[in-house]
């Protein structure tokens, strides 16, 4: 018998609003099960509650659990702004929780590489995260949005043993035709499948482009969202994945028997601050007055004034609190 792996995907519009968030994530949650075709694991979107900074475990992570336990999934809702005693205050990790059929909270995931200087706020994680998925004999590398343009997070998830990639996203429209070969690139080059989410919608400053995809480990489209909210579910060939990386992608190209065999050196490998090239080009830009600093040399954001934007953050605690409560009876 083959391995399948039914995976559900989300793609949903989101507020600041995180109640607002909760409850249509909720809703479709129920809608998606209610299926012939039911997911076993199921994959919602970026900053699903990014106004309202939590702690993990908490009450958030618990109404998650909850989920995953009432139609016994594997369950990665989004992400939330996780605040941690270690942390200046102020900052945060953009995390996703990670839970079990049973409700457990296998493990979280925190964001290895923020957006700046959008995500000023945001304290980069150090973790490579895969987690088990016993029922399938297979294992699952978790990622957040922008993580997903650095090939090494994707290649030491797969090194872990990971044969799917997940990645949620918040992606503007800019960015679509930039990012969409990506997808492509990281599932072909590590054998595995990529599943990325992406919120659709207006948030922020930007309108997000949908377009979630599954890309096959042999680096083929297998399903792609458009610009409206939808719900989906896929059946992953997880034997193909074990069969591209034995006997090669097409029965040809053998990319991680050969990440093996030619084991490439890797100089600057957690010493990246000293190589060459960064004597030559400034630091990053987190916020966006160095932002403007550094582009206006080259004649960009000259003109134009930001308008101050006030957040009724108090009042999305609030009704985020409200919302738990009810929850729990």
């Amino acid at each position: 018998m083959g391995r399948f792996l039914n995976v559900g995907i989300l793609q949903m519009p989101i507020t600041e609003d995180p109640s607002a968030n909760l409850a249509y994530f909720e809703k479709e949650l129920e809608r998606i099960m209610t299926g012939f075709h039911k997911p076993e694991l199921v994959v919602g979107v970026e900053c699903l509650q990014c106004s309202v900074p939590c702690e993990i475990p908490g009450p958030v992570t618990d109404y998650f659990a909850s989920l995953a336990k009432k139609y016994e999934i594997y369950l990665i809702p989004g992400t939330v702004y996780e605040k941690h005693a270690s942390l200046p205050e102020g900052k945060f990790y953009n995390t996703a929780p990670i839970f079990g059929p049973q409700g457990q909270l296998i493990d979280i995931y925190r964001k290895m590489a923020p957006w700046y200087p959008a995500e000023e706020l945001v304290v980069p994680g150090d973790r490579y995260v895969v987690f088990d998925v016993p029922e399938k004999e297979t294992k699952i590398g978790v990622q957040i949005c922008y993580d997903l343009n650095f090939p090494e997070i994707s290649r030491n998830e797969t090194l872990m043993g990971a044969e799917v990639l997940v990645k949620l996203t918040l992606d503007p429209q800019e960015l679509f035709e930039l990012n969409r070969h990506i997808h492509y690139a990281r599932a072909l080059e590590n054998q595995a499948y990529l599943v990325s989410t992406n919120c659709v919608g207006n948030f922020a400053s930007s309108t997000m482009y949908g377009h979630s995809q599954v890309i096959s480990p042999e680096g083929f489209l297998v399903w792609e969202g458009g610009e409206a909210p939808a719900i989906c579910v896929v059946s992953l060939d997880l034997d193909l994945v074990k069969r591209s990386r034995v006997c090669g992608t097409k029965f040809m190209d053998h990319y991680m028997q050969h990440v093996r065999e030619f084991n490439f050196p890797a100089p600057f490998a957690g010493n990246a601050p000293k190589a060459p090239l960064f004597e030559t080009i400034p630091g990053t830009a987190t916020n966006t007055r160095s932002y403007d600093e550094n582009v206006q040399p080259y004649g960009a954001n000259m003109l134009g004034k930001r308008p101050k934007i006030e957040k009724d953050l108090k009042g999305y605690e609030q009704d985020l609190n409200l919302f738990l409560e009810k929850r729990k009876l």
